[in-house]
């Protein structure tokens, strides 16, 4: 886990220094994180299982959520000082001291215990070793936070590193009760703040390979030792690490971490952590946010595909109609010849020279059975051309959807995918939570702009919604070329000519952008229309990124995942 007990004791001793002596001027709680605020920024304690943390942040200006537990510490400690920020040794605990005199004189003095630990992560607030309440009230095997309880500092019998000394080591790997696991293990289950990972950093230092700890020898754990010692010089340095893959932060640590290459080391440590978690917490939003937009729109594309499915077997009723229609032309033209009372009659079919079988109602004569079928016949037929006309209607509504899906699953940003949610507002996909009386009203976000590409002295714009890709349409010259994927969900790409000619290269390198961003980027020698824009119509009525083309021309290519990154 990046925030560890290293890498929080660093932060908090960092935070300190900011709060202490300072008054809690407000508290707010917002998805999962609760904000002190203070004159010079906001005290940050995430309690959100993806990303559990605390830092140190400017003022956010969102609206914040309701929470009882909020409201009573809002009560309680709003003005309070803070005269102690520790932490609980390399533990993932935070513990904040805080002392108010109340509206009727009265002192108190007030500790909050954060637990930094992924899904386990809480606030617990506390009087004279008394739980006040907690941010999750729950119950475990060693402690219950409730209201009333006395309230356990959560124990450890792990050492913390600053006192591990080889005889203690030493000590505990005798206590240690399987000799069969191995020397990581052995390393976070007995000293302080290490993880997994760090647990191999420290090998890596020792110059050790990962054994069972029944095969390690005294030379090797005094190996050991030292390697501690190295870290825990570091550690006193105050600083961290933060790491990248593809220039994206991919981890932190209190300390050097030697399995990567690409890393800063950040004296300043709040903007550190700030960066590799502000990160963080965007691509879980991202994450969160297209799958709950593509959660309502495949819901939507079943329902249709379903109703798609049932109009086809009605559609297959509705053939039966030519058969009525027979049935009534061969009853009125024999009608003469039918005997009246009979179930069934077989007459001679002029149009084919064949005799057909044709049901009668008993209770009928031959002429009313000939009314009926051509009742019947009449109201197949209306049938199957309202059916014609709401398939149609289904279809359009299915491409739209598929588009709007392939849009979703290409957004690269959480703006990109609050701009479609607005566009599935406005299409009545989802019911605005945003509602001013007598009409609708959505969140303002900052408007995006399409992916941009140069090549070879030409523009390329490539749509990230179907707002876009419409804007692209309307607000481009006639000469410009335009570019989309056949018969798929895809974005509309542009080539902006300016009047030039544009050679062949250019359109390749365009018609990949098309394929990439489509739902043909993971295929081969996929099909790609061009055509000038004037040549590109959206009819009224159309649903947004639908538009009909002609005059085009069809290229093949394959994706290259190159293209992701605009430039």
């Amino acid at each position: 886990m990046p925030f560890d007990g290293f890498v929080m004791k660093t932060v908090v001793e960092k935070i300190r220094d900011l709060i202490l002596g300072k008054n809690v001027r407000n508290i707010y709680l917002y998805d999962k994180v609760i904000y002190f605020s203070f004159d010079e920024g906001d005290l940050k304690v995430s309690l959100n299982p993806n990303y559990s943390h605390v830092s140190f942040t400017n003022h956010i200006v969102k609206e914040p959520d309701k929470h009882t537990f909020v409201e009573l510490l809002r009560s309680r400690i709003r003005g309070a000082r803070v005269h102690e920020l520790t932490t609980n040794a390399y533990e993932r605990t935070m513990i904040m001291k805080l002392r108010k005199i109340d509206e009727i004189g009265e002192k108190h003095e007030y500790e909050l215990y954060f637990d930094i630990m992924g899904k386990h992560s809480n606030a617990i607030f506390v009087e004279n070793g008394i739980i006040i309440d907690a941010y999750k009230r729950i119950e475990t095997r060693v402690r219950n936070i409730f209201p009333g309880e006395q309230f356990t500092l959560f124990s450890s019998e792990k050492l913390p590193i600053d006192e591990v000394t080889f005889e203690k080591l030493k000590s505990a790997l005798e206590k240690f009760q399987n000799k069969q696991r191995m020397i990581s293990e052995f390393i976070y289950s007995t000293v302080q703040g290490f993880s997994k990972q760090t647990a191999e950093e420290l090998l890596l230092r020792s110059e050790l390979e990962d054994k069972p700890v029944s095969h390690i020898t005294e030379r090797e754990l005094e190996k050991l030792v030292v390697g501690l010692l190295s870290i825990l010089e570091e550690i006193k340095q105050k600083s961290v690490y933060i790491y990248y893959e593809n220039e994206q932060p991919t981890d932190i640590s209190a300390f050097r971490l030697h399995k990567y290459n690409d890393l800063k080391r950040c004296d300043d440590v709040i903007a550190c952590i700030n960066e590799y978690f502000d990160f963080v917490e965007n691509k879980d939003k991202l994450i969160q946010k297209r799958s709950q937009l593509l959660s309502i729109v495949n819901s939507r594309i079943s329902s249709l595909e379903e109703l798609l499915a049932q109009i086809e077997k009605e559609k297959e009723e509705c053939l039966e109609a030519e058969k009525y229609r027979k049935y009534g032309e061969l009853i009125k033209a024999y009608s003469y010849q039918i005997p009246h009372g009979g179930c069934e009659v077989e007459l001679f079919d002029w149009e084919t020279n064949e005799n057909v079988s044709v049901p009668l109602e008993t209770h009928l004569s031959p002429i009313e059975n000939s009314v009926k079928y051509f009742k019947l016949y009449n109201k197949l037929k209306k049938k199957a051309e309202g059916l014609k006309e709401r398939e149609n209607i289904l279809r359009k509504e299915l491409d739209y959807l598929r588009q709007l899906q392939d849009t979703i699953e290409n957004a690269e940003t959480l703006e990109d995918l609050e701009e479609i949610e607005d566009e599935m507002i406005e299409n009545d996909l989802i019911k605005s939570k945003h509602k001013k009386k007598g009409n609708k009203s959505k969140i303002e976000h900052t408007k995006s702009e399409p992916r941009k590409y140069l090549y070879n002295g030409f523009t390329i714009l490539v749509g990230r919604n179907n707002k876009q890709n419409d804007e692209l349409v309307r607000k481009s010259s006639e000469h410009d070329i335009w570019l989309h994927v056949q018969g798929m969900p895809g974005a509309h790409v542009v080539i902006k000519t300016n009047g030039k000619p544009v050679e062949e290269d250019v359109l390749l390198y365009a018609a990949k952008l098309a394929a990439q961003f489509s739902k043909g980027k993971y295929s081969t020698k996929v099909p790609v229309d061009y055509t000038y824009i004037k040549y590109v119509k959206k009819p009224k009525g159309f649903k947004p990124g639908l538009v009909l083309y002609s005059n085009f021309k069809t290229l093949f290519v394959t994706p290259d995942e190159r293209f992701q990154q605009s430039k």
